[in-house]
């Protein structure tokens, strides 16, 4: 079985964020509570960025488990899905615009995996992130399924060819 994880310093920007949203938001509102146009614009931050900090901490208490036959989730809830009932893998990137200092832009990739009337999601920051990736395309393909052209393409970016079959237990070549 193979632990994985979102380490804590890959979560402190998004803590960071969302105490600074909900100072800010939460602040006016006690600050000026009484005028409605501050409730309706100040409200929902407070809202937005109290979800966005709950989210955070549900994957800082994440854990991911893979075997030969499943991957498994703890959380909030646990969810398993046998490899030889993924029916659906998207990989799928989220970027910012590009920029002179940083010509590739930044962002973030999401994996989705959907089997057995389940579906997890991870981020790029999750440890073994481009293994979860391989193993997860590895076990679509198996299952007779396809990528769709997006997630292979990004796939491809990761350093990992869709078209080769693998288990995800080794570390496949750059096809770039």
């Amino acid at each position: 079985m193979k632990p994985f994880r979102y380490p804590p310093r890959a979560l402190l920007g998004d803590y960071l964020r969302s105490a600074a949203g909900l100072f800010v938001g939460l602040g006016v509102l006690i600050v000026a509570p009484t005028a409605p146009a501050v409730i309706v614009i100040f409200g929902p931050i407070a809202v937005l960025f109290g979800v966005f900090g709950l989210r955070t901490a549900h994957r800082h208490v994440l854990r991911v488990a893979v075997s030969d036959e499943a991957i498994a989730c703890r959380g909030a809830t646990t969810k398993i899905i046998p490899w030889r009932e993924i029916s659906a893998v998207k990989l799928r990137y989220f970027g910012s615009r590009k920029s002179k200092w940083r010509p590739l832009g930044s962002g973030f990739m999401q994996l989705t995996l959907k089997g057995k009337g389940t579906a997890m999601t991870f981020e790029s920051s999750i440890e073994g992130f481009e293994w979860l990736a391989a193993r997860a395309a590895a076990a679509l393909t198996a299952n007779g399924h396809s990528l769709d052209p997006a997630s292979a393409s990004n796939l491809i970016e990761l350093g990992i060819d869709p078209t080769v079959p693998s288990d995800g237990c080794d570390s496949p070549t750059n096809v770039l």
